[in-house]
């Protein structure tokens, strides 16, 4: 910190960042002012000296926090607009409540109120910091942030014309005599919105100019008028006067004396949502000056920073504090991230404190006024207005939804129709996503089982009969229904083959809830009627279970099986399709010698098999190692060996099965290169070997047995080759 503190007194960049931190210091007085007024208006507007005392204070104690822990120079924290709009509704509330208090009793319950909403929120902080939870925090809609934000915005602009007029008289602020009150306010933050938003006049000086001028233009016109301090004062069109002596003075403890607890404790679900509030305000914060800085900040050191910001400032009575985006958004677009900015806005700050209320005592009540309107009103014209052109039409009326809410009935109530909006949305989105990811069956997909070309032609004339779903997300209430009316439609279809097996595949399914797993129930009825088998395939432990509960038992009676990859569910229900054909044709291929005499004939199969070796294998016999030379081919007769692909020492991933009548380790000995996969006899079985000396004297020998034999390998080739064409056009369909 001292090397930056070394570069940043160098006097050029010195005179960049003085600048800045007067403009942010002078920004953020009228900040914490503006905020503190908002609080302590209306029955408690005699003790807005004392809170703006104590917000100055806050900001203090916030800012010296911010100096030696944040990470990033520049980063002002203070008071802020989200939760002291609510804590304005709830001292309002309070300060309406308690009718037959005394002020002192009012002042102290409002004062405790801040203060323990400031300490519980900062403790919130620290918590979420030490568990990490952050991540989930982030997770909230965009959109509900996006209402939280605009009913923000509401209850603020509420607020200024609050304090510029009257509490009471909000429902008559078109009365030419309440108008004259806030009119100028409300030119003023028309002014600096309108320049907020213009790029032509975004310089940073623009504000604190039109705010300056704004004074001038007042005190101008009071003297042109001959209206005194004191008659401006009496009518009410200045902030004073407030109590004389000292800003902000030590706690009394006997100010607890005069709290009423039991008007605190109604107000609880207000300040935990202020609370909520702010842990989402800041972690955008965090990510907006991200974005701005092109830096990366660590939310759980912001969190831990603010946590301990909010447990001193809350200790004086200061209201919630987290980052000022805007202000410190500002430090970084003039270049002056500095710790140095962070020096000079507390010893502002100081000089404000220490010097006394009788120069804030003078500060027109519509300048504060009018610049409560215009950070209201730059929240309802980002979400409101502009969030029209940018977002989903049903995301903007969940935000405008939220506002009205927030606006006719309370904040509350505006983030519950908000959760329940996101919820609702997400329902509505989500169950338009498609769970299946893809429709299949026995003609363009098949097991890793290698079969006689007869028996695939075979699969690709019935393979109809087989209904293959892959399904993927999170299968729910929303989405399983459609499912099941789905599989309903394909039963139903008479335009296509009869169906005898559906496989519903759950490799992508990430979980199901209680509603998916009843469709499931309904599913097996439905297919169970129409006496059709139904497979599950990679099924996780946890489903199963909410199956079993449900008494989706395995039973082949019930027509319901549980497989462990779609690999083996698909090779089960070729297995039954060919098994209930008695062609004696797909006996014949089933076996080596009857595809011989296919390929050959009987003569030239006789003079064929003269050329291999007879071998007999027992099961779990290792035929070919990964790695080994393309010595041979191997023709099986009987059994069943499987390609198995070694991906780390003893680890093993199946490739292939090979049944009777197909022909292993060609691939290797026509491209001359070592084994690619290690091949198993999966059971016992019995092999012929043809060897790569046995296949060059045919070869030289006899041309005519070996055109046929390579005609018949070359065709075999082909038919995976289209296979798996096929398999693959599906899925990209």
């Amino acid at each position: 910190m001292f090397n930056e503190l070394k570069q940043d007194l160098q006097p050029r960049r010195l005179l960049t960042i003085s600048t800045i931190s007067v403009v942010i210091g002078a920004i953020y007085l009228l900040q914490v002012i503006s905020l503190s007024v908002l609080i302590y208006s209306g029955p408690l507007a005699e003790y807005a000296g004392l809170g703006i005392g104590v917000g100055i204070v806050g900001g203090i104690l916030t800012q010296l926090i911010v100096l030696f822990a944040n990470s990033m120079g520049g980063v002002t924290a203070g008071p802020q607009d989200s939760p002291t709009a609510i804590l304005s509704v709830v001292a309002l509330s309070i300060g309406s409540a308690m009718v037959a208090a005394s002020g002192e009793e009012r002042f102290a319950t409002v004062f405790v109120t801040v203060m323990l909403t400031s300490l519980f929120t900062g403790l919130l902080f620290l918590l979420v910091s030490w568990f990490n939870l952050s991540r989930f925090i982030r997770f909230i809609p965009y959109p509900v942030i996006g209402g939280f934000i605009a009913g923000t915005g509401l209850l603020i602009v509420k607020g200024g014309f609050g304090i510029m007029t009257d509490p009471h008289e909000l429902a008559r602020l078109f009365l030419p005599s309440v108008m004259l009150r806030w009119v100028p306010g409300g030119f003023l933050a028309l002014t600096l919105l309108i320049a907020s938003r213009s790029r032509r006049f975004g310089h940073f000086l623009v504000t604190p100019s039109l705010l300056i001028l704004s004074i001038a233009i007042f005190y101008i016109a009071a003297r042109m008028s001959s209206v005194s301090l004191d008659r401006l004062q009496a009518g009410g069109w200045l902030l004073g006067p407030f109590q004389s002596g000292s800003m902000w003075k030590p706690m009394d403890f006997a100010l607890f004396s005069q709290v009423d607890w039991g008007m605190i404790a109604s107000q609880g679900t207000n300040l935990f949502a202020a609370a909520m509030i702010s842990i989402i305000a800041l972690l955008l914060s965090v990510s907006a000056l991200e974005l701005i800085s092109q830096k990366d900040m660590d939310p759980r050191r912001e969190l831990a920073v603010m946590g301990l910001a909010n447990l001193a400032s809350g200790l004086v009575g200061s209201s919630v504090a987290y980052h000022y985006l805007g202000i410190s958004s500002l430090a970084v677009r003039m270049k002056a991230s500095s710790k140095l900015v962070n020096v000079i806005v507390i010893l502002m700050l100081l000089i404000v404190l220490l010097s006394g209320s009788a120069a804030l005592a003078l500060i027109p009540k519509f300048m504060v006024g009018g610049l409560l309107l215009f950070l209201g009103g730059s929240f309802l014209m980002e979400w409101a207005y502009d969030a029209w052109f940018r977002l989903p039409k049903l995301d903007y009326f969940l935000v405008i939804a939220i506002l009205v809410v927030v606006g006719s009935v309370g904040f509350l109530q505006g983030v519950a129709v908000g959760i329940l909006g996101a919820i609702v949305l997400f329902t509505i989105n989500y169950g338009h996503i498609d769970v299946v990811n893809d429709v299949l069956n026995s003609s363009n997909f098949r097991s890793n089982i290698e079969r006689p070309i007869e028996h695939y032609q075979k699969l690709r004339d019935l393979g109809g009969q087989v209904h293959i779903l892959r399904l993927q997300g999170f299968v729910f209430f929303g989405t399983a229904q459609s499912l099941l009316n789905r599989i309903r439609e394909r039963i139903n279809d008479r335009a296509q083959e009869k169906l005898n097996y559906i496989i519903l595949d759950f490799h992508r399914v990430s979980a199901l809830d209680s509603s998916a797993v009843l469709s499931m129930v309904r599913i097996h009825q439905l297919t169970k009627a129409s006496n059709i088998h139904l497979l599950l395939t990679e099924v996780t432990s946890d489903m199963r279970k909410k199956f079993e509960r449900s008494d989706l038992k395995e039973d082949a009676e019930e027509l319901l099986h549980y497989f462990p990859s779609l690999d083996h569910g698909a090779e089960w229900c070729e297995t039954r399709i060919l098994n209930a054909d008695p062609s004696s044709l797909l006996i014949r291929a089933a076996s080596m010698q009857g595809q011989l005499t296919n390929i050959f004939g009987k003569e030239l199969s006789e003079r064929f098999i003269k050329y291999l070796l007879r071998e007999e294998m027992k099961e779990w016999h290792t035929v070919f190692h990964q790695g080994d030379p393309p010595d041979s081919m191997l023709f099986i007769e009987s059994g069943q060996l499987a390609a198995n692909l070694e991906v780390s020492p003893g680890k093993f991933i199946r490739l292939r099965s090979m049944g009777a009548g197909t022909v292993v380790g060609e691939i290797a000995v026509y491209l001359n290169q070592p084994r690619t996969a290690t091949i198993t006899a999966t059971e016992a079985s019995i092999v012929y070997r043809l060897t790569v000396d046995a296949l060059r004297k045919i070869e030289r020998d006899d041309p005519e047995i070996a055109i046929r034999l390579h005609n018949w390998l070359a065709t075999t080739l082909s038919h995976r080759l289209a296979d798996n064409n096929r398999t693959l056009e599906a899925l990209l369909n």
